[in-house]
């Protein structure tokens, strides 16, 4: 082999390696496994394994909401590939980066439709289910060919980031040691293209109507943090100082700690003080990183005009109606960020977080909803990560609140129930990685647990003390008593 040419498997691990992916997911199969050899080879990449390959794609899932960097699943054609679809399309749904490696059979195989195992019926496609998962990604590659290998993978690993989709890269068996050009030191430009033009177009009439507004207010959901736009939000809402919302996905984006958070704004499923500042008082709405689902928006209940908002979009702005295509959000907020004149801005009071509604249940002595939730809230410590389970917890954590530096992470709108137990062991693997101070705690239903309860066994075997509570909607048997010794 000459000196700068490598195996194919391994160029593919270090360049995986070189976007700080430092652990991945799967579950090894005959056709990965001369390519799951390779992880050993690279130093600082690990290989984690799952109990199946729909744990791996959740559990990649959850590693790429606490590490920003997207999950890796490896699994075997046809049959892993499946397993781990509908974990992908949540990914997909939910704007998560994942990419998933898929080994196949040889392209012999392909060429002479051979019937191997995992295949499909007589004279197989050997690409079937390629096709399959054309609808959960948003681009693929075949490293069928040494020449081009290294140009796909970055491809795909850039439209993974500009888009932050799934994206798929199937690896023939007989491709994992062919030799190819080593890769070069130089840097994946990752950022979305944005239009230059566009942008300044775009910031000039958002300054325009922040100067003039008197009582504006501002959204903070979670494409913010899909398209790595987390860092400059907080700087942003700092700097304006606005009453700040956050919605049901947007959830720990925002320090809740901070004087001008006042809630969750979830249309009209959001408390009357809520909608009031939102709805009625605000004069001017800046919207950043929304995702319109029905669970996000109350129901599709939102009462914001199109001519009062600045929605900030992850490809495009839109102002008082008028869109500005081909502006990315990072590059949009970062630019605003550094040309705001703080002295130019309103001063707007902030009502500060309403209390919530007293219980009708509040004499009981057993636990109840009302009770349960904001009690979590208090038992979060500053580095917690906090996994919630869709549903129930869903519905009440939005009361909860939480101190600062929490990441909360749970499925709102693709909502398929199991994704939070195998998430949380991608959540706490990236929270290892990081040597963050805090907890990775998970919250989830007693049947929701049964569907991939298996992935607690992983997190044995890795040495994790993760706490996990299990929360059932039938009558509480313990006092509030109860629980604060056994939580605490």
């Amino acid at each position: 082999m000459a000196k700068d040419e490598i195996p194919l498997g391994l160029l593919l691990w270090q360049k995986l390696r070189n976007l700080n992916i430092r652990n991945i997911m799967g579950v090894p199969g005959d056709m990965n496994l001369e390519l799951l050899d390779y992880i050993n080879e690279v130093e600082g990449l690990n290989w984690v394994g799952n109990a199946n390959e729909l744990n791996a794609a959740y559990a990649a899932d959850g590693y790429c909401r606490v590490s920003g960097v997207p999950g890796v699943v490896v699994t075997t054609m046809g049959v892993g590939e499946l397993s781990a679809l509908n974990g992908i399309a949540g990914a997909y749904t939910e704007q998560v980066k994942v990419i998933h490696i898929v080994g196949t059979t040889p392209l012999v195989a392909h060429e002479k439709h051979l019937m191997i195992h995992h295949c499909l019926g007589p004279s197989p496609d050997h690409k079937v289910y390629e096709k399959t998962s054309q609808h959960v990604r948003t681009a693929h590659c075949w490293l069928d060919n040494p020449a081009t290998a290294a140009r796909e993978i970055d491809r795909v690993v850039h439209e993974c980031y500009a888009k932050s989709l799934p994206v798929y890269i199937f690896v023939p068996i007989d491709m994992v040691d062919r030799k190819v050009p080593a890769p070069s030191p130089s840097q994946l430009d990752l950022a979305p293209l944005t239009d230059e033009l566009s942008k300044k177009a775009a910031i000039s009439a958002t300054l325009n109507l922040l100067y003039k507004a008197k009582s504006p207010t501002v959204i903070v959901d979670a494409l913010t943090s899909r398209h790595r736009g987390k860092d400059v939000t907080r700087k942003l809402v700092d700097l304006l100082q606005f009453p700040t919302f956050s919605t049901s996905m947007g959830k720990s984006i925002i320090d809740e700690t901070k004087p001008y958070f006042c809630g969750i704004y979830n249309g009209q499923v959001s408390t009357p003080e809520v909608c009031e500042v939102v709805e009625q008082k605000s004069d001017l709405v800046l919207d950043l990183g929304p995702l319109l689902a029905d669970s996000n928006t109350g129901g599709h209940s939102r009462k914001i005009t199109e001519q009062q908002t600045i929605a900030v979009h992850p490809h495009q702005v839109i102002i008082a109606g008028m869109v500005y295509r081909n502006v990315g959000l990072e590059s949009f907020l970062s630019t605003l960020l550094e040309t705001i004149e703080k002295s130019r801005l309103p001063r707007v009071a902030s009502p500060g977080r309403a209390p919530l509604p007293a219980p009708k249940d509040a004499d009981l002595e057993q636990i109840t909803q009302s009770w349960i939730w904001t009690r979590f809230g208090e038992f979060c410590r500053p580095g917690d990560v906090l996994v919630a389970e869709s549903g129930t917890a869903q519905f009440g954590f939005p009361d909860a609140n939480l101190p600062e530096d929490v990441t909360y992470i749970t499925q709102v709108y693709y909502g398929s129930i199991g994704y939070s137990v195998p998430a949380t062991l991608g959540a706490a693997v990236a929270h290892r990685e990081q040597n963050r101070e805090g907890r990775v705690i998970l919250v989830v239903g007693d049947g929701s647990l049964q569907l991939t309860v298996q992935e607690i066994g992983t997190m044995v075997k890795l040495g994790f003390k993760n706490i996990i509570m299990s929360v059932s909607q039938s009558p509480a048997k313990y006092t509030p008593t109860d629980f604060a010794q056994r939580g605490n």
